[in-house]
């Protein structure tokens, strides 16, 4: 999975996850808001036995939550800000009471070090290098259809690139595989919430409306609003494929979920690996695009717009979209994910410069030939009982 995950990276040549840090002396200050939902064709997640008292379980408990499929919401908090913060450095946010996380979250500070021999360029040895594998090649198809359209796939090969694309492709590909929770620039200081002290579990009946007051003694104050519109978004809720068995990949793929309120824009893809040499994708975007496999993290709603107005994105309101027959039928791994962008708030002008952004996400692994069967399936051949996944590795901050 790892493998596939770095490979979208080299065909998304455009960056659009990172602040844009334009001004050497601006900081930044992002509350970002998601709603995340993850699901595993097939697998049912057990009820927790009680266990005796002093006992911590929040890691199983979050790691059960995860992928248990239902909507769980997450409020990240960063503040950037050139240079590196003084040992006496402090960052407190106030936020609205509704948010249920009491008076004040304070942030924690990561200042990075600086490594000799190294630029913020330098790759790491044994990460995925596309050059140690022959003819590795990308298969891109795009537009809501039941048959592939006419001109599809565009096929990049990695030999055929530009130099230039190249060198793009290989950053932004080890970028993502060594993204931590938090971006960071070398030479500033990054502000981070939730921190062990303060987990930041979100409660469902939490708003993200009323008034965050940033207080800081090295980088600035500031106050932003988040008015009755920005709210946590729905998350996606699919009634189609039906997630209790492996879908038919040999087919056209039918995706349909439940309208979410608020939402300016929508975004699918599905990922695929044929063996070690090719990878397929297909997006719901009705134009090609060079960044149709980009995650483009937290949006700005005009941009959303923008991107809703080109086709490249569906409209907040649609609920449907299908996948055209049998391109990902090959495929070892299949792998669905899905974004909606909500309305955020932002100041022009002050120090540091806030924003506040909302999504909802879904990722979902749809099965591939390298996938034990789920579902209906599984019973037949191991007794009906779903393996539960690993907990995945939470990189320390």
């Amino acid at each position: 999975m790892k493998r596939l995950l770095i490979c979208i990276a080299l065909c998304a040549l455009v960056s659009c996850v990172a602040p844009a840090f334009a001004e050497q002396e601006q900081a930044f200050l992002a509350i970002l808001a998601e709603t995340k939902v993850t699901k595993m064709i097939g697998m049912k997640m057990p009820e927790l036995p009680p266990m005796p008292a002093g006992v911590d379980m929040s890691a199983m408990e979050a790691m059960m939550g995860m992928f248990s499929g239902k909507p769980q919401r997450v409020l990240n908090v960063r503040l950037w800000s050139p240079g590196i913060a003084p040992d006496s450095a402090f960052a407190t946010l106030f936020p609205p009471k509704g948010l249920l996380q009491g008076d004040k979250l304070n942030l924690e500070l990561y200042r990075p070090k600086a490594e000799k021999g190294t630029t913020e360029d330098s790759g790491k040895p044994g990460e995925f290098n596309p050059e140690a594998v022959d003819k590795f090649t990308i298969k891109i198809y795009w537009g809501s259809s039941a048959t592939v359209r006419p001109g599809q796939p565009k096929i990049i090969t990695w030999d055929s690139m530009p130099v230039e694309e190249k060198e793009v492709a290989k950053r932004q590909a080890r970028e993502s595989s060594g993204q931590s929770s938090y971006f960071y620039k070398p030479d500033w200081t990054t502000g981070y919430w939730p921190t062990k002290k303060q987990p930041g579990k979100i409660d469902a009946k939490a708003s993200l409306n009323g008034k965050y007051s940033l207080e800081t003694n090295y980088t600035g104050n500031v106050e932003i609003e988040a008015p009755e519109e920005v709210e946590f978004l729905d998350g996606f809720d699919l009634s189609s494929p039906d997630l209790s068995k492996s879908p038919d990949l040999t087919k056209p793929i039918d995706l349909t979920w439940k309208k979410i309120p608020n939402a300016l824009g929508l975004s699918a893809q599905i990922i695929g690996m044929e063996g070690r040499d090719t990878l397929i994708i297909w997006s719901s975007s009705e134009v090609y695009d060079n960044a149709l496999s980009a995650d483009r993290g937290f949006m700005q709603m005009a941009d959303v717009r923008a991107l809703v107005e080109k086709t490249v994105f569906m409209k907040g309101d649609d609920t449907n979209a299908t996948v055209p027959i049998g391109i990902f039928k090959d495929c070892d791994t299949v792998h669905l994910t899905m974004a909606g962008y909500g309305h955020g708030a932002a100041l022009a002008k002050a120090q540091p410069l806030p924003r506040i952004q909302t999504k909802s996400s879904l990722t979902c692994m749809l099965g591939g030939k390298k996938m034990p069967s789920m579902g209906e399936d599984m019973d037949e051949s191991s007794g009906g009982e779903d393996e539960i996944p690993p907990m995945p590795e939470i990189p320390e901050e």
